[in-house]
């Protein structure tokens, strides 16, 4: 499963339909204020055409991918500020791996060396819309919470890893013997590199994460973005009518 959280953000038609409305006021009033300007019924057409034109541009092409780079970016700075931002940071509930002394304690939750469930947030243009994605197979659980059971086969590689947890969790750097007595998260790590079984089971609770969805903050960002365009076919339209 994977945390698929579609954002579509449409321009209204009751927008085009008031911006229409702003350009031909425009024409109207400059035709009667303005005995030098002259424009013909084939001119004024051509001109709502273009604007028709350029509107449909900004909603179906141009404003989703505005939208996109906004929802991602969004998205990643919740991985930097450790917290879900809405109507305010919800911060996340600290790993144990944060808890503990070991060389990954730096990290916060869900970061790591590579970043990669951050940097896998991508956006998916449509027309008129855009969908934000993480494709990452684990992001889905991290985002809602839960529970969890997998039966992965003891590999050579997870032997390696689970020896540099143990000894990441207890502190020690190097190959030197592990103490006997070590903290509880250390002492899994090395009984699972030395265990004899070929396929373990593995129950745990995922407090959830969440790093995409609806958001006060993002949503303020989105209209923002949405109302300057409006603005700026709105003076395209009044700039083009004082030529």
């Amino acid at each position: 499963m994977r945390p698929k959280r579609s954002l579509g953000y449409l321009l209204p038609s009751s927008s085009l339909s008031s911006l229409l409305q702003i350009y031909t006021f425009s024409i109207t009033q400059q035709t009667k204020t303005e005995k030098s300007f002259i424009m013909d019924a084939k001119n004024i057409e051509k001109l709502v055409q273009k604007a028709k034109d350029d509107i449909l541009k900004e909603v179906h092409d141009r404003l989703p991918r505005k939208v996109g780079v906004i929802a991602v970016n969004h998205f990643k700075q919740n991985f930097r500020d450790g917290g879900w931002l809405d109507a305010g940071l919800h911060p996340w509930k600290k790993t144990k791996r944060q808890q503990q002394k070991g060389t990954d304690a730096k990290y916060g939750p869900l970061t790591s060396r590579r970043n990669h469930l951050m940097s896998s947030i991508q956006s998916k243009p449509g027309v008129g819309e855009v969908s934000i994605e993480n494709p990452v197979p684990y992001a889905s659980i991290h985002n809602d919470g839960g529970n969890i059971t997998t039966h992965p086969t003891v590999s050579p590689k997870m032997k390696r890893f689970a020896w540099h947890m143990a000894y990441s969790l207890a502190g020690i750097k190097g190959k030197g013997p592990l103490p006997k007595e070590l903290p509880q998260q250390a002492q899994f790590w090395r009984n699972l590199a030395l265990t004899k079984k070929t396929k373990i089971t593995i129950n745990a609770h995922i407090p959830q994460r969440q790093f995409m969805g609806n958001s006060q903050e993002l949503q303020a960002k989105v209209n923002k973005i949405i109302q300057e365009s409006i603005e700026k076919i709105k003076n395209g339209i009044i700039s083009l009518s004082n030529h």
